[in-house]
């Protein structure tokens, strides 16, 4: 049996402070879940104690086997790179595996760093507990295993045959963010999002689902097992099923539930928002990116400007807060074209837009675009992929003929269209939900601030 320690890297360790509203890490809780039966597991969220002298204490205590990261495009990759060389000089022989998306999509980042043993790509569940298996046995036979390093990747997953996960595995009393998922993959296939070629086949969209009947097995245990009455479906699409969503949102409506949850616009309308609105869901997140038509067919959205409007009256009429992300900054985007966008939200005024300065994103088709045209030059090192995406405080590549300046300007007044309005909303909800926890680290982060908007990343 082997001893694991899986890590959730710190979000950002430069701030060198644990997270003032955490969200459960669920990538962690998945792959433990997987080898829990069979290999002793434990989950190590630095986001909640970014402490290296309690880290390392707590790894002689348990004493693990092999320690896994999971690693998304972002500042976490300084802890890992940090946390790794601190393991490896203490403890040389301890085994350092990494996940996750950006282990995935840019494999060779970690390869190329000698603390890092070994890396698995894809879906982590059944390739990681076939690893932990081959530990037991044989150890020399890991770099051969499927998923591992750039070796072959295994079919995908058939969801249903998945155990429910284990939240339990955490400390949830240390948790104000409950996330769930309930499907892989989304419909759509945008250029700017690396969605398709993560999970998809060939580079075109795949989507997989929990049944409805293990869907909500999955909720009765969050109501009933986890006592959570409030959870974020982070689903890329969760109306990608009509019926199955709607079935779902049958059961919901019996409990006393709150949810938040994302679409794409073209699967919104009166009917499910209806449902979705009875079940619980204060708010849906749409991918509505511009108000120009030609941006929405560069990046391949599918959807017509007239599409984006419809979903942020539907979302209106239903009394379902409506978060519409935008950007501004996109290669070829004119002037007048972002104005088209400015136009859109100050008309039909979205309760939240979410407006972002358009970041590359590596996996994506618009990032090689990016790089082929000489916009931006690919990171060489994990120390550049580290600070690629930076935070919501700074534009760290600007790929539009328009001035960093001016987009920062027109990003922080959008958000102002609608952001003092939203805080207002959501403490009265939270109010509602009983979650005054949240109310009170919502008004801290607010007074804390002095009320500032920054540019959101």
């Amino acid at each position: 049996m082997a001893k694991v320690l899986l890590v959730q890297p710190n979000d950002n360790i430069r701030n060198g402070k644990k997270k003032a509203d955490p969200c459960t890490p669920l990538s962690m809780v998945l792959i433990g879940t997987a080898i829990e039966n069979k290999h002793s597991v434990r989950i190590y969220d630095r986001n909640l104690d970014v402490s290296d002298l309690n880290f390392i204490n707590y790894l002689q205590k348990y004493d693990p086997d092999i320690i896994g990261f999971t690693a998304m495009t972002s500042l976490m990759l300084l802890d890992i790179i940090h946390l790794g060389k601190l393991i490896k000089k203490i403890y040389p022989e301890k085994i350092i595996v990494v996940g996750g998306i950006h282990a995935t999509l840019e494999p060779n980042s970690f390869l190329n760093e000698p603390y890092i043993d070994y890396i698995i790509r894809g879906e982590g569940e059944d390739a990681f507990l076939e690893f932990c298996d081959t530990f037991d046995k044989n150890p020399k036979k890991l770099g051969k295993l499927k998923n591992i390093n750039l070796n072959s990747l295994r079919p995908y997953i058939k969801m249903d045959s998945l155990n429910l996960p284990n939240y339990n595995l955490l400390d949830l009393k240390k948790y104000e963010h409950f996330y769930v998922s309930v499907s892989r993959g989304c419909p759509g296939n945008c250029t700017f999002c690396e969605t398709a070629n993560l999970w998809g086949i060939n580079g075109r969209p795949f989507v997989r689902a929990f049944n409805t009947k293990k869907t909500m097995e999955l909720f009765k245990e969050i109501i009933e097992k986890y006592k959570r009455n409030t959870f974020e479906i982070i689903d890329d699409n969760f109306l990608t099923f009509k019926s199955r969503c709607f079935e779902v949102c049958d059961y919901l409506s019996k409990h006393k539930v709150y949810f938040h949850c994302f679409s794409r616009v073209d699967y919104i309308d009166d009917e499910i928002l209806k449902k979705l609105k009875k079940a619980g869901c204060h708010t849906i997140q749409i991918g509505a990116e511009s108000g120009s038509q030609r941006i929405l067919d560069f990046l391949n959205k599918r959807v017509t400007v007239q599409q984006n409007i419809n979903a942020i009256l539907c979302c209106r009429r239903n009394n379902i807060t409506c978060d519409a992300s935008f950007m501004i900054g996109l290669p070829t985007e004119t002037l007048e074209e972002m104005r088209e966008t400015i136009n859109l939200i100050e008309k039909y005024k979205p309760d939240i837009a979410n407006v972002k300065i358009y970041n590359p994103l590596p996996g994506s088709n618009l990032f090689d675009l990016c790089v082929k045209n000489s916009l931006i030059k690919k990171p060489t090192s994990l120390e550049e992929w580290a600070i690629w995406t930076g935070n919501h405080r700074t534009v760290n590549h600007n790929v539009s003929t328009r001035s960093t300046e001016d987009l920062i300007k027109i990003s922080q007044r959008l958000w102002r269209t609608s952001y003092y309005k939203t805080r207002i909303k959501k403490f009265i909800f939270w109010t509602k939900a009983g979650n005054f926890s949240n109310v009170f680290h919502g008004v801290r982060k607010f007074v804390s601030s002095g009320g500032k908007l920054y540019v959101s990343q």
